[in-house]
């Protein structure tokens, strides 16, 4: 039986380096096929994993969870009824539909193929941008994973990973989601996770968390003109949380204060965190939430 790992992934999201990491956990005695998809002619990351003990083939100019499907299960079903592969790890282009990835495994043959791990990688850095403008194409890939690897945390605020938790374990609350430091991660150590997800590796969510679904939500971005006061801000701060605006959820950017300086904004459920800056900076704010008041934000902050 050959088993098959699936690392999605949005754009840049970091899949290539998330599989040279796993693959050094693996026996050298293991067999390893890599297969990667590219939309384009060329897959620039097929030359970068070459240099690793896997075999990689390539399906390039398409995407195979559509156009190139056919593809992926003539590969699978040959590897699988070959039997001298031991582990097959696909890479699909990140603009693939997790879900109809997973369809295709209807046509591929169970009794040599296994479907094994199913991970996306969750780039904290550019979530609000992805989920902003893709919404539930960039969501499929989290609702239909069975493990959830954050990406980019060591660039990251701490609200920044509050927020991507939040987010993707209202999503997809069965997935535990992992969010140390990539070098020690291991296809063991996922494995492991997925085996002992319900005992104790679920993210817990409080009461107020599980209240609220995250299937849809509001993305606004504003930039103020006026020059702020700190009580102004506070008074703000206090508006959001009594919800005047709707269901605020993130709120980040900075605000011009007076005396030619400046305050980085960052609200995250409920809490908020703030820096005052002795340099001047354009205002502007990313708002995320649910039911937002549109026009009351925009008429507040212009």
């Amino acid at each position: 039986m050959t088993k098959v790992d699936i690392i999605s992934g949005f754009l840049g999201a970091g899949k290539t380096t998330l599989i040279k990491q796993l693959l050094k956990d693996l026996s050298k005695n293991e067999k390893i096929v890599i297969i990667e998809n590219e939309i384009g002619e060329e897959n620039i990351d097929a030359k970068d994993l070459q240099e690793l003990k896997a075999s990689v083939k390539e399906i390039t100019s398409g995407c195979i969870c559509c156009t190139l499907s056919l593809s992926l299960i003539t590969i699978l079903n040959e590897l699988g009824e070959e039997g001298s592969v031991d582990r097959i790890i696909i890479e699909p282009t990140g603009l693939a539909t997790l879900s109809d990835l997973l369809e295709l495994f209807n046509s591929v043959n169970k009794n040599t193929i296994n479907l094994n791990l199913i991970i996306t990688i969750l780039d904290v850095l550019e979530l609000e941008l992805f989920a902003g403008n893709f919404g539930t194409f960039f969501t499929d890939q989290i609702k239909n994973c069975k493990i959830l690897v954050l990406s980019k945390i060591d660039k990251a605020s701490s609200s920044d990973l509050e927020f991507a938790k939040f987010y993707a374990s209202n999503l997809n609350s069965n997935a535990p989601i992992v969010n140390h430091d990539w070098t020690k991660i291991s296809i063991s150590c996922l494995e492991n996770l997925l085996q002992n997800k319900k005992k104790s590796h679920n993210i817990i969510l409080s009461d107020y968390e599980r209240r609220h679904s995250f299937d849809g939500f509001d993305n606004i971005t504003v930039k103020p003109k006026k020059i702020y006061s700190k009580n102004e801000i506070n008074l703000l701060f206090k508006e959001i949380q009594s919800k005047n605006y709707g269901e605020v959820i993130r709120m980040k950017g900075f605000l011009s204060l007076e005396g030619n300086t400046s305050m980085k904004i960052d609200y995250v459920l409920g809490q908020i965190y703030t820096q005052q800056r002795k340099i001047p900076s354009e205002s502007v704010l990313t708002i995320i939430g649910k039911e937002l008041r549109i026009n009351e934000i925009k008429n507040k902050l212009k």
